[in-house]
């Protein structure tokens, strides 16, 4: 540029890379796509290099002379599979093992922030657990922590530094034991900026591929006759939604989660639709917008509608229509009248009665665990909440509360429900076992209902 006075000037611009090499041989670099924001794009040519030395992230030994060599013992992170390019918010883990030829005794390290990232989580392991390499090697290997990241901004992500100090088990010719320090070789991975021009319907969802599918299903688990709907996510993208697609909803109503899992290359999440009135309810039509990974193309994705009739049944009020004060009815009429109330409310009671030892008698006649912890869960929403509803642990604790429990039924109940849960998953229990449950359940209810009356009776 030449200014008004003829003065010529000129500005440069340096980018600095950093790369390393994760073996010998010929190492190839590039092509790199090179994008200056409000400069321009560029594309740097491929480039090959021949590297030679020993491989491996091997740390430098101390400077003391009682101390052995360093090469016997060193640190290296090994990055998992990234499943395709690495944008701003890509989740990366990152394992850290000591390597050592030797005997180890113990071994003390910790780690500096990443450059150009953030770290999301550190898993520690506790105990050591040294595993053999093979016989062609005659090092072990022992796992320190696995370190979950992700990139803050595009450029080269610098991965978190990992330092130890390591006494080894062995004794030298002065007595001492032999000691390291030692260091982690630097991981460097290029972070792709977020290609121009978004979808507007972008909400920052990085995924490989993914199809969406919402289905309804028989009835929610542990419940009979609500409607329910499942949403079911396939691909490998899966492995960064860690919650479930947005769906909307047409009508009045609201989608309550029930229950989720995973298996394989599938994830899916349960819902009990709460209507609030009766007519059609549509989950959906919607577009799920992400950048795929593996090409860095924006992509969409079109949530098929799901259509659900809801029949609510509905609350009528009648007005009380006074007789007029001419016609008054005789003695005799009033008389028979309140006979028949009394004859009416004895066979109600009566009614009641039975029903409530029927649904008592439900727990003692399960035949599995399901069939106790449904009936369980049934006769709870009952008593604490009027009506049949769907109970978790939570949601007991909340009614348990509400109801003004006391304090160690409430806990007792909490306990037996968690116990019974974890038979469950265990699908391990012995026949006198599973009677103890069955009878330890209808205790436990009969003691609530005892608990709930003399609360009404205070009132």
């Amino acid at each position: 540029m030449t200014t008004a006075a003829g003065r010529q000037l000129s500005q440069v611009v340096v980018y600095e890379m950093l790369f390393s090499a994760t073996g010998t041989g010929d190492q190839t670099i590039g092509p790199l796509d090179i994008n200056l924001l409000g400069i321009g794009s560029y594309t740097l040519d491929e480039i090959t290099v021949s590297i030679s030395g020993i491989t491996g992230s091997q740390g430098g030994a101390l400077n003391d002379p009682l101390r052995e060599q360093a090469d016997e013992v060193w640190l290296e992170g090994i990055i998992r599979e990234t499943g395709g390019r690495i944008y701003p918010g890509t989740r990366l883990f990152i394992d850290y093992y000591v390597y050592a030829t030797v005997g180890v005794e113990n071994v003390t390290y910790w780690w500096e922030a990443p450059e150009l990232g953030v770290i999301r989580n550190v898993d520690l392991i506790p105990d050591s657990n040294w595993e053999g390499l093979g016989k062609r090697d005659n090092s072990t290997r022992s796992l320190l922590a696995t370190v979950e990241m992700a990139p803050a901004a595009a450029g080269s992500l610098l991965a978190p530094a990992f330092y130890a100090d390591v006494t080894g088990s062995s004794f030298n010719s002065w007595g001492k034991s032999a000691a390291w320090n030692i260091e982690s070789s630097p991981i460097t991975l290029p972070v792709y900026p977020f290609p121009s021009n978004p979808p507007p319907l972008w909400d920052g969802t990085l995924l490989d591929s993914v199809t969406v599918i919402v289905s309804r299903l028989p009835s929610p688990p542990g419940q009979g006759g609500e409607v329910a709907v499942r949403v079911t996510c396939l691909g490998p993208g899966i492995v960064y939604m860690e919650e479930p697609p947005v769906l909307s909803i047409t009508g009045n109503s609201c989608l309550t989660p029930a229950d989720n899992g995973s298996a394989g290359n599938k994830k899916w999440w349960d819902f009990v639709l709460e209507p609030e009135e009766t007519g059609c309810h549509v989950l959906g039509p919607d577009t799920l917008v992400w950048l795929d990974r593996t090409d860095g193309m924006y992509r969409t994705t079109v949530i098929e509608p799901c259509s659900l009739q809801v029949d609510v049944i509905p609350r009528e009020s009648r007005a009380i229509e006074l007789q007029p004060s001419g016609s008054a009815l005789s003695p005799l009429v009033w008389v028979s009248v309140a006979l028949f109330g009394v004859l009416f409310l004895t066979v109600v009671l009566g009614i009641a009665a039975k029903k409530r030892d029927r649904r008592l008698a439900s727990v003692i006649s399960a035949c599995d665990l399901d069939e106790l912890l449904s009936g369980l869960e049934s006769e709870l929403s009952r008593m604490l909440a009027g009506r049949k509803e769907y109970l978790g642990y939570e949601e007991l604790d909340e009614f348990l509360n509400r109801c003004d429990t006391d304090s160690f039924l409430s806990r007792r109940i909490l306990r037996f429900w968690k116990d019974l849960e974890q038979s469950i998953s265990d699908r391990e229990i012995t026949g006198p076992a599973f009677e103890k449950l069955k009878t330890d359940a209808d205790e436990l209810l009969r003691e609530l209902r005892k608990d709930l009356n003399s609360n009404d009776e205070k009132e």
